[in-house]
């Protein structure tokens, strides 16, 4: 069991733990010089058969971030009162974090007994009793102490003794992760890292994400609980002796996290709740600090459900961070003011904000937060995907690492009539058909008007059908896949339209097909100067070409033929197949000059035969 201290400074924490313990926490000379904890101080103490773990934290407000990151849900909580002080400023604010982060067992360590009076006494356990009414604390046992003295400290020894008998850490089948408190150098050994397991084990030998530099690194050795051990789970104190690049850049803030579960996000919705002492409203787009477990970013609060949140009040809303974090569903989150320097309330991690929804206020989504918190504050991660299907189109990969679960956990709960999917996508089955008769509509009525168009491209169903672009893309992709609709040249077309042939002067085309069809393509304008056209009139001349796909236009000012653009395709498909490729690779295989590629790739994005990936390209589509 691991014991997180907490209170206000110089009410004797560091002193209950060298008791307990024989061990020293303030580890500084500043601190040891001073008598003030300014850093976390760690010790560990085998009692009986119980092996005990002490997270000593700050209690200046001045170094609250530092109180912050020694807190981790699987810990049991011990707040120190001094009866000389009784209840202060801080001892309240650290109640309240423990809480907010999620701390749901403690003990109260009544310090300084031998400082007072009977009277005195009394008093501070009457104010105690009354501290005691709200939160987690209310069946909290309370030890009286001198702790230089050593009075009380066996009965709370006995006492935290039976308390990690009777502790209740789960197993943990989710992906491994731990926020670093602490990182250093011993020579002959190499970097070590602290921190508390907050989800699945951890293993010798086993290869992990350093979010510090992106890359990889090995499990040398490790310990938990200040023993070496060949594993850690769940609530174990670790550390862990790491190993590969860079692995010296390692600090407080960073995670190691297990390789399939990495996912980097900057703006997420959360469950946000506001302390009943916090003194003033938070409006919409508040600025805060936002602290989660050992990692920090400044941010802004985007309220969904009003413009403003009262004391005491919970409500739906975004954090936008400055700085991308390692969010999981379900984390619990701390906010602090940016102005008044002190927690306003904390959250609770619901999803990533989908940038899809233009008006993310709507009724609509707010019911799907609502249903969503429910499913989050239940832990039922894995299972909130039902949810997720029935609002929009979800990355399967993306909604894996972010609920931390295994692909084969999640299509367990895919594997419905419900849901539409593919290797990549997943869509509710409603939302899907309403799409396809939305497709079939507008193409319908297109097809009708314009009779001698060979169909619709995306960007034009798009601005016809009133729904995310998202799940227009995903339908469209999954009709043609279902041979439903057509998809040539970038056009969408119902199986049974033919279009009409359109007029169109073919002894131009005869004119402008060398000039095409030629290993550099000339661009339309020096068509028009080779010709001795207006540009506005070869332009308005090349529309019908189009129109019967004698031409496809690439860009406003690039034309190309048929067989040169299936060529090309055909390249990408054949460069994709091996790995995702890059524009100098697709330049290269193609001889053409760099801006001919790079329109001919956008034209592609957009007619989604390719999808771009960072500084790379994949296939959507195969013909």
């Amino acid at each position: 069991m691991i014991v997180t201290l907490a209170g206000h400074v110089d009410h004797g924490k560091t002193a209950i733990v060298h008791a307990l313990t024989g061990t020293n926490t303030d580890r500084l000379k500043e601190e040891q010089e001073r008598g003030l904890t300014i850093d976390l101080g760690f010790a560990y103490a085998t009692m009986a058969d119980q092996r005990i773990g002490f997270v000593d934290v700050p209690g200046h407000h001045r170094f609250i971030h530092n109180m912050i990151a020694g807190v981790a849900t699987q810990q049991h909580a011990l707040l120190v009162i001094a009866a000389d002080d009784g209840i202060m400023p801080q001892t309240i604010e650290h109640a309240q974090i423990l809480q907010l982060l999620g701390i749901t067992s403690g003990t109260i360590a009544l310090n300084k007994v031998d400082l007072v009076s009977t009277d005195d006494l009394q008093a501070r356990r009457d104010e105690i009793a009354s501290f005691q009414d709200d939160g987690f604390l209310q069946k909290a046992s309370v030890f009286e102490l001198a702790a230089p003295n050593g009075l009380g400290i066996e009965a709370l020894r006995t006492h935290l003794i039976d308390e990690s008998r009777h502790y209740s850490k789960r197993d943990s089948d989710r992906p491994f992760r731990m926020a670093i408190d602490r990182s250093f150098s011993l020579r002959g050994v190499g970097t070590v890292v602290t921190g508390t397991v907050s989800s699945g084990v951890v293993n010798v030998g086993d290869d992990l994400h350093l979010t510090s530099t992106e890359g990889r690194v090995r499990v040398r050795n490790l310990n938990v609980q200040g023993l070496d051990a060949d594993i850690g789970k769940l609530g174990d104190r670790c550390s862990l002796n790491i190993t590969g690049e860079a692995d010296n850049r390692a600090e407080r803030g960073d995670w190691l996290l297990a390789t399939d579960s990495v996912l980097p996000v900057s703006n997420v919705n959360v469950k946000l709740s506001v302390l009943h002492d916090f003194p003033r409203k938070i409006r919409h787009w508040a600025p805060v600090h936002v602290y989660h477990l050992t990692d920090h970013s400044e941010a802004q609060v985007a309220l969904l459900e009003s413009n403003s949140i009262s004391p005491g009040e919970e409500q739906l809303a975004e954090l936008r961070c400055d700085e991308a974090m390692h969010f999981k569903a379900g984390d619990r989150l701390l906010l602090r003011d940016r102005d008044l320097s002190r927690t306003l309330g904390g959250a609770t991690v619901l999803g990533i904000v989908d940038e899809s929804i233009a008006r993310r206020r709507n009724a609509t989504n707010v019911k799907f937060l609502h249903a969503l918190a429910n499913d989050v504050i239940e832990s039922h991660f894995i299972a909130s995907i039902q949810e997720h299907v029935r609002n929009g189109l979800v990355n399967k990969d993306a909604f894996a690492r972010f609920s931390l679960c295994t692909q084969a956990e999640l299509q367990k709960n895919l594997d419905s009539e419900s849901i539409e999917q593919t290797s990549e996508y997943a869509l509710g089955t409603q939302l899907f058909q309403d799409a396809t008769k939305s497709v079939f509509d507008a193409l319908r009525a297109f097809h009708k008007q314009h009779p001698t168009r060979p169909g619709m491209s995306l960007d034009e169903l798009n601005r016809e059908i009133p729904m995310r672009h998202s799940i227009v893309g995903f339908t469209l992709d999954r009709l043609v896949e279902k041979k439903q609709v057509n998809h040539v040249a970038g056009q969408y077309a119902l199986l049974d339209h033919h279009p009409q042939k359109p007029l169109y002067d073919k002894a131009l085309l005869e004119r402008i097909r060398p000039m095409l069809d030629s290993p550099q393509p000339t661009s339309l304008g020096d068509v028009a100067k080779q010709l001795s056209m207006p540009f506005a009139q070869i332009e308005k001349a090349l529309r019908p070409m189009v129109a019967a796909n004698a031409l496809v236009q690439i860009t406003k000012n690039r034309y190309l033929l048929p067989t040169r653009v299936n060529e090309l395709e055909e390249l990408a498909t054949n460069l994709a197949s091996n790995a995702p490729f890059t524009v100098k690779e697709f330049r290269d295989a193609s001889g053409l000059g760099r801006n001919m590629v790079i329109d001919v790739l956008e034209y592609f994005d957009k007619q989604r035969i390719t999808q771009r990936q960072g500084d790379t390209r994949v296939m959507l589509t195969r013909r």
